[in-house]
């Protein structure tokens, strides 16, 4: 696909999920490949399972998920631009056979058929309404399941000018509440699985190095050779990681495996420690 000149303005003013689109940034979960392996591992994730991903965005997590484990995959973002990059994606891992990728309102979908794996990795922490999503699982999710989540809470308080500095990158305020606050929207399903998880910084040379590689790549498949639209992505991808190095100092995040069960649900009998 090749760009026009004029758009490199166009570049620079898309949103943040439609740049992440756009350069095909590999979208992933805190935690990454780790987090996914986790997930796997703890899940009893198998060929037979079926798996639904909310705020899939590029497809990072449902493509490994049915990539490793052979099981067949549905992902829902509301953003439009990422959705179509998930189903290139799946097309270039020869996955697009068992797996399906929607645009649209999550909180809105439903389905006939069940899900016996829920994927919202961070996603919920951005919701306007994230207890919507929660209500609904209970007309997505088989008699039992998983939720396989992964969601950001703070160590200490980030400072004012940071958040608004990441709210203006990334078009969302971080998650800015403890880790109780933020497992209270999960209350009503059992811990199968946790692991706590404080992030180390990336070094300016891992930043690097993942741009350069994302950007790369990105010329590669817009057959890009203008040094200045270029610049004009890897400026802006840096940027973001960036930002989101600079919140890791205040943040953890927990890789967690909830158990649902539809005959006690929303009930929780056991105990969390």
């Amino acid at each position: 696909m090749k760009i026009k000149k004029e758009n490199i303005e166009n570049i620079e003013n898309l949103s943040y999920t439609d740049f992440v689109a756009f350069v095909n940034q590999t979208n992933v979960p805190p935690g990454s490949f780790s987090t996914v392996t986790k997930w796997m591992n703890n899940s009893n994730l198998s060929k037979d399972s079926n798996v639904l991903e909310i705020a899939c965005t590029t497809g990072f997590s449902i493509l490994n998920l049915v990539k490793n484990s052979g099981c067949s995959g549905v992902g829902i973002d509301i953003s439009e631009s990422s959705i179509n990059r998930a189903k290139e994606n799946s097309i270039s891992m020869g996955l697009n056979s068992k797996t399906q990728f929607i645009n649209m309102d999550a909180t809105k979908y439903t389905s006939d058929r069940k899900y016996t794996h829920i994927v919202v990795g961070a996603g919920l922490g951005f919701f306007p309404k994230p207890d919507l999503m929660i209500k609904q699982m209970e007309f997505l999710f088989d008699e039992e399941g998983y939720l396989l989540a992964s969601p950001f809470y703070v160590t200490s308080e980030i400072p004012k000018n940071l958040v608004e500095s990441a709210k203006n990158i990334f078009g969302i305020t971080p998650t800015n509440i403890g880790y109780k606050d933020v497992m209270a929207l999960y209350n009503n399903f059992n811990i199968h699985y946790e692991d706590r998880i404080i992030p180390e910084m990336e070094t300016e040379s891992e930043l690097t190095h993942y741009c350069e590689s994302t950007i790369i790549r990105a010329c590669k498949i817009y057959n890009i050779t203008d040094e200045e639209y270029y610049s004009v992505m890897y400026n802006r991808l840096y940027k973001i990681k960036e930002m989101s190095n600079k919140l890791r100092p205040y943040q953890g995040y927990s890789v967690i495996v909830f158990s649902y069960d539809k005959k006690i649900y929303p009930n929780r009998y056991v105990e969390l420690f």
